[in-house]
């Protein structure tokens, strides 16, 4: 697709009254080292200089003209007008073919008719006296700018006798300063600070003073190519000082005057008849229309039908670029929309590239585009269009480039804004697009939230994104962390996205307790473990009050529970906290003690004391029926945790006549094991128990204090013989025969009575006999088990010893990597060697 870049319009034609009798026109030129006028109101004007057929020159002054003079230009609808204010016939009877003007200091004119180089006074048009140059083929004028601040000028000139001659010229005087031969003669020629390129009717020409050949030898100009077809005409345009784009066979050559190209030719679309650089752009002239190419990307952008052109010049207005377009009667100004306009248009037609790459091409370097206005709006709209088109990532790239602030992201968004708003209902079809919207939004901010975190905005931005994006538990985390950064109105939008946990996160923020406890109460009973509570000082009790209303006591157990961390004071989950809001609990604190010492396996005094006392009112509150269950798990703690406190503990037990057993137990806590036993035997007579206790005394012990506890059992059980033989004589059988007690049974069979038949302690003779044999043979065993490996570890040093060991100062320690300074190391299995000293102190540490 085409763009319109430039507008052409007709400002003078021959073929109006009073300008019939000028000839055709062959040849123009302007002045475009004019000074630019600082008055923004002045109206613009420039001096043409035309060359007819008939042998004048003319000069026209181009003057911006409105409908309305009376209004400010800037409110004025533009047009021009084109008059003649001066003419001078050269007398030469032939078309002037050539016209070039100097107007900064020199002001004076070049002329070429008739083989004839005349220079002429540029402001009133008349001849130079002893200025004139013949035999001339063409000539140029040269483009260094300090040659005009020196007050001369150079010009390069080929003659018919194939020579190129340089000429040095002041407002008085015209000097030679050297000429060179050339094999032909030249049809154009080009001059600047670098050099000179020319070109005949096939071949193009470069001459370089820094190439050190001859000045004066017809080698000192090289051939750039030749064109073997005679129907392309030769023609270049400068592009930069030293460089130039020459007229190829359909395409265009950059060159420099080395005869080096570093970029690609341009690929015409048809041969043009003469082309002129305006950048970015490349203005071509074809039999019938004026073909506008992007130096920028080599493609055709415009397309303006206009028949039989002939010249095209450059004219500069102050920073608008025109271009003077002629034919044999009329003159046109190529006028360029605003690089604005040509932008939106681009920007449009989404050739969002080319959009950037025309406004880059306006800065001379890449640090100039950083700070360029234009190429940061344009990249912002960029940003912004790719951003719509789901372009995410090159949107993400741009927006990190120019530093964009998210709230101009936002706006992108829709439904975003304004953000304590809810979201609408979005189709299943678009969600996919918003959270990608959202994910980049957010990705954006986050990396630099060391600069917009500051703004009131940015958390709460967040939130609304993750209210699409993001699944309830990470919503849940970050409120945890940047709750108070958020107001408190945003509870609404969460609720309305049924994120009741998080609304109750952010109440609870903002300490309105009361609110939490009322969003809670719409959620899910079974789902609320997941909850966590920063400020849990101020608005635990809310919770537990309302749980306990809805009898949801392992419910609140949970919710305490599951967020435990550390012991630390200020952790709000911590047990000192949680004891003190659910003290008056009972049950629920009974629930919690619990599950704090054989779930979560604390070891505290004040824990520990606590349930025990727990439970001893729970057991001293009822009657000996009703209270066997809790009575059992009293004695299992009594005997099982190591962290109570005992003597207290006992104390308190022995107020009452009904905890016999707890008291034996808790002596027995307190290694008073023959006073437990005594309890047990004697006063309860609970034998099981007592047998069972003994079992429960030796878990986790030696076998010698295995049998210490067995064998002062079993004296209580012999003094006690003579209260009641028959059943303490079953007791201590049944007891010797239990497995799971260990005696010695030597210093037992001397102490049994000797009057028991020996049928009854069959049984316990075999026992002691399988008992004593066990613990021989495996005695044996590991006594042989030891010699054998004390015999491997002989061999192994005997086989170590029989090695040599080589070490000298270039052997490195393994551990120190420091050389060996004397005869003595350790060697390990893999080969490695190491210090003695350093073995030592690495084993020490491992």
């Amino acid at each position: 697709m085409t763009l319109s870049l430039f507008s052409i319009i007709n400002v003078w034609s021959r073929n109006k009254q009073n300008y019939g009798k000028i000839g055709e026109i062959e040849c123009i030129d302007t002045n475009n080292d004019s000074t630019p006028s600082t008055n923004p109101f002045a109206i613009r004007t420039n001096d043409l200089y035309i060359g007819t057929s008939d042998g004048f020159v003319h000069k026209f002054r181009l003057r911006e003209r409105t409908t309305d003079e009376s209004r400010p230009s800037s409110l004025q609808d533009k047009g021009y007008e084109c008059l003649c204010i001066a003419s001078q016939n050269l007398a030469t009877h032939k078309p002037v073919m050539k016209v070039k003007v100097v107007t900064v200091t020199l002001h004076r004119l070049f002329t070429l008719s008739d083989h004839c180089v005349q220079i002429l006074d540029s402001d009133n048009l008349q001849l130079i006296p002893n200025m004139k140059l013949k035999n001339i083929s063409t000539f140029g004028i040269s483009s260094a700018t300090d040659q005009y601040q020196g007050g001369y000028i150079d010009m390069c000139v080929s003659t018919k006798r194939n020579r190129i001659q340089i000429y040095r010229l002041d407002k008085n005087n015209m000097n030679l300063r050297y000429e060179m031969s050339v094999q032909d003669s030249f049809t154009s020629v080009a001059m600047d600070d670098r050099g000179i390129l020319a070109c005949t009717e096939a071949e193009y020409f470069a001459y370089s003073p820094s190439s050190g050949a001859d000045r004066r030898s017809i080698d000192s100009f090289i051939s750039i190519f030749r064109l073997d077809d005679p129907n392309i005409p030769t023609c270049f345009t400068n592009i930069s000082p030293g460089q130039y784009l020459l007229n190829g066979p359909n395409v265009g050559v950059t060159t420099s005057l080395q005869g080096m190209s570093q970029r690609a030719p341009i690929m015409f679309v048809n041969t043009p008849i003469e082309f002129i650089y305006s950048h970015p752009y490349l203005i071509a002239l074809v039999r019938e229309s004026i073909h506008i190419y992007s130096y920028l990307d080599d493609q055709l952008k415009q397309e303006i039908p206009i028949k039989f052109c002939r010249t095209l010049t450059n004219m500069q207005q102050e920073n608008i670029k025109t271009i003077i377009v002629t034919n044999k009667d009329n003159i046109y100004l190529l006028e360029p929309l605003s690089i604005e306009d040509q932008i939106d248009q681009l920007l449009n037609s989404y050739r969002l590239q080319e959009a950037l790459t025309l406004a880059e091409s306006n800065c001379t370097s890449i640090k100039q585009r950083r700070t360029n206005p234009l190429v940061i709006s344009t990249k912002k709209r960029i940003a912004f269009v790719e951003f719509g088109a789901m372009n995410v990532v090159r949107a993400l790239t741009l927006f990190d480039d120019i530093q964009i602030d998210f709230n101009e992201i936002m706006t992108q968004i829709p439904n975003f804004l304004p953000l304590n708003s809810p979201w609408p209902t979005i189709d299943e079809n678009l969600i996919t697009q918003y959270c990608q919207w959202l994910n980049a939004f957010c990705d954006y901010i986050i990396k630099r939230s060391a600069e917009f975190s500051r703004q009131p905005n940015y958390y709460p931005a967040l939130l609304k994104a993750y209210i699409l994006t993001k699944s309830r538990e990470i919503l849940n985390d970050f409120l945890e962390l940047h709750a108070s950064q958020i107001p408190a109105e945003y509870c609404n939008i969460l609720l309305d996205a049924k994120c009741y946990h998080a609304a109750a996160l952010l109440s609870s923020a903002h300490e309105k307790h009361e609110q939490t406890v009322n969003i809670w109460k719409n959620v899910d009973l079974s789902r609320m473990n997941i909850l966590t509570m920063r400020h849990f000082q101020a608005f635990g009790s809310w919770l537990t009050e309302w749980l306990l209303e809805q009898h949801e006591e392992e419910l609140a157990l949970k919710i305490f529970t599951s967020q435990h961390r550390t012991e630390a004071k200020t952790d709000p989950f911590c047990t000192d906290r949680v004891i003190g809001a659910i003290r008056k609990y009972s049950t629920m604190l009974t629930l919690y003690l619990e599950h704090v010492i054989f779930k979560l396996k604390i070891e505290s005094e004040q824990i520990h004391t606590m349930l025990v006392n727990i439970y001893l009112d729970q057991v001293l509150s009822k009657s000996d029926d009703a209270n066997e269950q809790i009575r059992s798990k009293l004695q299992t703690f009594i005997i099982t945790s190591n962290s109570y406190r005992v003597q207290s503990v006992l104390n308190r037990v022995n107020q009452s006549s009904r905890l016999r057993r707890e008291v034996a137990l808790l002596h027995g806590k307190m290694n008073h094991f023959d006073q437990a036993f005594q309890i047990l035997i004697d006063e309860l007579q609970d034998f099981e128990y007592a047998e069972d206790y003994c079992i429960a005394l030796s878990q986790d012990k030696s076998s010698g204090d295995r049998k210490i506890v067995a064998h002062i059992l079993f004296k209580v059980l012999l003094n006690s013989l003579n209260k009641n033989s028959e059943k303490i004589t079953t007791v201590i059988l049944h007891l010797l025969n239990n497995t799971e007690i260990e005696f010695d049974f030597i210093e037992v069979l001397q102490q049994l009575p000797s009057h028991w038949p020996l049928t009854s302690l069959s049984h316990i003779l075999l026992r002691a006999l399988r008992t004593y044999s066990y613990v021989q043979r495996s005695s044996k065993i590991e006594l042989a088990l030891t010699r054998v490996q004390n015999q491997q570890l002989r061999f192994q040093f005997s086989q170590l010893k029989l090695k040599n060991t080589l070490v000298n100062e270039h052997r490195q320690c393994h551990h120190c990597c420091q050389p060996f300074h004397e005869t003595s190391c350790v060697l390990y299995q893999d080969g490695h060697r190491a210090h003695v000293h350093c073995a030592k102190k690495y084993h020490q540490n491992h």
